[in-house]
């Protein structure tokens, strides 16, 4: 193209903020500039895109339209800046080389899972990449997981150790490829390869090879090491009970569900429920593992060693090439798919620490000569009847940003002690980590350090603000402390909860909520240990209106795992002393250790003293005998509620007994234990979780009608709880007041960086 300068030629600097880089932003730049007679150059500029564009008035108007109207699916565009400048007189549209300036509010899209034009190319004999499982395009593959830094060029990525072949050149050079200027372009003559071992690392083969060995070890019952682009993963196939338990032995997980791939929608449909809006997560390109629930008929299929007692269980389908090729040569529809890691620990991404690290689990590897520059986990999703949370918001997600309802100077959240993540924001942009894990344990400590510098480098925000958990003890508090001086401000862990609410819902800065927070446990502004809260809450500041009952925790953390000691510590004083000891305890030390938690409670000796419902819920799962040790997190809460859904009569109706603006849950557990020789357990635990969410509605709303304000929020790890989530919401919507509830965060401790850093970058 070229053009003559006249009066009717107008040049435009444009700047585009948004998800605009690893997307195929600046083709399809390119392409609709050319569409509509345009000259100049497109480039990416630190997290953005920068665009010259010279042409007639009308022609502007028209690439500007096109620019919103028919920009890539996968991107995401904030902003667009303009301004008229001087005709340089471009002949031509081109790509032009990065700018490496450091811009605030930078970001790099998510990985992506396979598109269908690269699934159909990977099974397309006559295609060039055929079965190459490294196969991606401008609209799918690596992103987040391979960049070292921005701009998103192949040159910045752990692509940039594989040079383009002739082809694939060409390919990237071709503005009518669909990969052009695809970064992470290969194939099987210049890309990554495949190699397969034994647990010791040694070669068994590679390539094509890899892949049929690694499927045929799959059908034999072994249990397999695989590296994706984001750390490793344990499989094996989910159908072969002695397989899963055999991971279970070697992996030390005895009860904790394991989240399932599965070959296609159809294989997960004969499984579990899914209605439109589950389909489309599970096919959406983020895909995530949707938490699901199980059907009573699953085609001779049994999901009890996968989910042991539990009514739901993690789905997902395959998002990588190498995944697809793995089930086209299993026999098995669905692999057990877990992340390689032990529990709060980070994933493993490297090939030799996996070798040392997972040798005694895997009896082989499938690895690949990728260099994982950031891990990520799989995100994970709790599906409910009409909407749905998330438990692990990462890969797919991160670093997608949070709109915020309000603009905060920069700041940065650095997270609860377990199941942490930070969180940097800057305007209305917040920009949350991916799942980093239990910061108390010194591996997870360096990686949560890691992950800071990261964010830092990738959203090129230098916060002015750090928000921290109260707790002094906290490994994230003593982070936040030795790097961010005096710009830390400590929040407290509940007000943190339900300020990530807030601003999940959208509430304005002005807001004012009544918030009902309920988890484990949390260190309270009265210097107790807090979990069953009712706060009145703003963005900066919280009043305590009303909370569950203070009980003794015998033992301290002892409590979280033998919920049996919350057993006595709830009853004792309702219950005669010689009929607590007639329970039918499992306790690790039987009677003995029962009449040793008595005297502890007696003299108040190593006790900790908690309004916690994470813990009042554990001891009625305890009490009816259900889960009398914890071995996940979560575990005896969860099962709670599987068994609660079993319920077949729900008349039963326990009292609820409120005083001074306290629910005493103590009677409540007692009520359960009068009641227990009447019905079935599944009708207790029923009744227990009904009584329970009226008791904290109620609590919720007297504090509404105390103070005139007409939203009522509900955040904690026991939102996760359908049957409590939705009870709560139904008793305050009944009394007319406003329910909000997470959609975007999540609602357990892994959302709270967000809210640490509100309140530090509105603190004076």
């Amino acid at each position: 193209m070229k053009y003559k300068k006249t009066k009717s030629m107008i040049c435009r600097n444009i700047t585009v903020e948004g998800i605009v880089q690893g997307v195929g932003f600046r083709p399809f730049v390119y392409r609709i500039a050319k569409n509509h007679n345009i000259c100049g150059y497109v480039r990416n500029t630190g997290g953005r895109v920068e665009i010259v564009a010279e042409g007639s008035q009308g022609n502007i108007k028209n690439f500007l339209n096109s620019l919103i109207s028919d920009k890539p699916d996968v991107s995401q565009i904030y902003s667009i800046e303009q301004e008229e400048t001087d005709i340089h007189g471009y002949t031509d549209f081109s790509i032009i080389q990065s700018s490496s300036d450091r811009t605030p509010n930078s970001i790099l899209v998510p990985d992506i899972g396979i598109c269908n034009n690269c699934t159909l190319e990977l099974a397309d004999p006559q295609n060039r990449r055929y079965s190459y499982p490294f196969i991606s395009c401008t609209e799918c593959g690596p992103r987040y997981t391979v960049t070292n830094t921005l701009p998103y060029d192949r040159y910045n990525t752990s692509m940039g150790e594989f040079k383009p072949c002739p082809i694939c050149d060409k390919e990237y050079s071709s503005p009518s490829d669909r990969r052009f200027h695809a970064q992470t372009v290969c194939c099987q003559e210049c890309g990554p390869q495949l190699k397969f071992t034994d647990s010791n690392g040694q070669l068994i083969s590679h390539r094509d090879n890899a892949i049929t060995d690694c499927s045929n070890a799959i059908n034999e019952g072994k249990i397999q090491a695989i590296k994706g682009y984001g750390g490793f993963h344990l499989a094996c196939d989910a159908f072969n009970v002695e397989s899963v338990q055999r991971l279970r032995e070697r992996i030390g997980r005895p009860q904790q569900p394991f989240a399932i791939m599965v070959k296609d929608i159809g294989t997960a449909r004969e499984l579990v429920h899914i209605n439109d809006r589950e389909e489309k997560l599970l096919l959406s390109s983020k895909r995530p593992a949707v938490i699901l629930n199980i059907k009573n008929e699953t085609c001779g299929h049994d999901l009890e060693e996968i989910a042991p007692q539990l009514h739901n269980i993690g789905v997902m389908l395959p998002y990588s090439g190498i995944q697809q090729m793995l089930f086209r040569n299993t026999s098995s529809p669905a692999y057990v798919m877990t992340s390689a890691n032990v529990p709060g620990l980070p994933m493993v991404i490297d090939d030799d620490i996996a070798i040392r690290e997972l040798g005694h689990i895997a009896d082989n590897y499938l690895l690949h000569d990728i260099r994982i520059e950031n891990r990520i986990d799989d995100s994970v999703i709790r599906s409910f009847e009409h909407d749905h949370v998330f438990i692990r918001r990462s890969r797919g997600y991160v670093p997608e940003p949070i709109e915020l309802p309000f603009d905060v100077r920069p700041c940065v959240g650095v997270g609860a002690e377990l199941s942490n993540t930070l969180i940097f924001a800057s305007g209305n942009k917040a920009y949350i980590s991916p799942h980093i894990g239990n910061t108390s344990h010194f591996e997870t400590s360096k990686y949560h350090a890691e992950v800071f510098e990261c964010f830092s480098k990738l959203t090129s925000i230098e916060p002015e603000r750090w928000g921290c958990d109260l707790h002094p003890h906290f490994s994230t508090t003593i982070f936040a402390k030795d790097n961010g001086g005096d710009a830390v401000v400590p929040v407290q862990h509940h007000h943190a909860h339900l300020v990530s609410l807030m601003a999940d819902a959208g509430l304005e800065r002005d807001a004012r909520m009544i918030g009902i927070a309920l988890d484990g446990v949390g260190y309270g502004s009265d210097g107790t240990v807090w979990g069953g809260e009712v706060l009145e809450t703003s963005y900066t500041e919280h009043i305590r209106h009303a909370h569950l009952k203070t009980h003794a925790m015998p033992g301290g953390d002892l409590c979280s795992y033998y919920p049996e000691r919350m057993v006595l510590s709830m009853l004792q004083g309702l219950v005669d002393h010689d009929e607590l000891l007639e329970l039918p305890f499992e306790l690790k030390h039987g009677q003995k250790e029962a009449e040793m938690v008595l005297g502890q409670l007696d003299k108040r000796i190593n006790v900790i003293m908690s309004s916690s419902s994470g813990r009042v819920l554990d001891a009625a799962a305890a009490l009816l005998g259900i889960c009398r040790y914890r071995s996940y997190q979560g575990e005896p809460s969860m099962k709670l509620e599987s068994i609660a859904r079993k319920a077949k009569d729900r008349s039963l109706e326990l009292p609820v007994n409120i005083k001074d603006n306290i629910l005493d849950t103590g009677r409540l557990l007692l009520e359960l234990y009068r009641h227990m020789d009447e019905y079935t357990v599944p009708e207790l635990a029923y009744a227990y979780e009904d009584a329970f969410s009226r008791g904290v509605a109620e609590l919720a709303i007297r504090s509404a009608n105390r103070t005139g304000i007409d939203i009522i929020g509900l955040t904690g790890g026991v939102a996760y709880n359908e049957h409590i989530n939705y009870r709560i919401r139904d008793v305050i919507e009944e009394n007319g007041l406003r329910f909000v509830s997470h959609s975007r965060i999540p609602c357990g401790d892994a959302g709270i960086s967000l809210g640490q850093a509100i309140v530090a970058s509105l603190h004076e």
